[in-house]
């Protein structure tokens, strides 16, 4: 007979077990959504990340061909300048000259580089404009991701805090904080949606 008493008792302490209580059970499994949920928010958080920082070196890149491009349209004017500032200065000193068709001739071909860099400075110019324009462009994307990725976070912080809550609830065995996790988690999950409306 004291076998099968044991055996009651032991089915007694079995049914008092965690795993067999419905409130743990709910519970359990509103933590393993919440923490598919928060894979999901983590996942989603650092690839903005990674797409702000990817922006914003594709922004520089530009940033910099078009400084470079700057610089060589600078160094076209600088010559373009130079030879029309020569052949300027050369003329009445060639009409007054003894080789005056030699130092004429001399002018015209400086007037004639000069217009040749004239023409290719104001191409570089375009150039570095565009590449001014695809950094501008470029950084306000990187922006617009970073806000993004701050939704992303700050959707990420709630569901934690939902998945800490429900753990409280399992070590407390009060269903309040239960509750509150799952608005929490609810919440924080709405945030991280949002970013995708930006």
């Amino acid at each position: 007979m004291s076998h099968g008493t044991e055996e009651h008792l032991e089915h007694a302490e079995h049914a008092q077990h965690p795993v067999h209580d419905p409130f743990y059970r709910q519970v359990a499994m509103t933590m393993a959504i919440v923490a598919a949920v928060l894979a999901c928010v983590t996942m989603l958080s650092h690839r903005e990340h990674t797409e702000t920082l990817r922006l914003q070196n594709e922004a520089t890149i530009h940033h910099t061909q078009a400084s470079d491009q700057w610089a060589y349209y600078q160094a076209k004017k600088a010559r373009e300048y130079s030879y029309d500032a020569s052949a300027v200065i050369l003329e009445p000193i060639a009409t007054k000259a003894d080789n005056s068709k030699a130092l004429l001739a001399k002018a015209e071909e400086w007037k004639t580089k000069a217009q040749r860099y004239e023409r290719e400075a104001a191409a570089i110019q375009a150039e570095a404009e565009r590449f001014t324009k695809q950094a501008e462009a470029l950084k306000k994307e990187s922006e617009h991701a970073h806000d993004r990725a701050d939704r992303y976070d700050l959707g990420e912080l709630g569901v934690e805090l939902a998945l800490v809550l429900c753990s409280l609830a399992v070590l407390t065995k009060r269903p309040l904080f239960w509750y509150v996790g799952i608005g929490i988690g609810v919440l924080g999950a709405c945030v991280a949606a949002s970013a995708l409306l930006l």
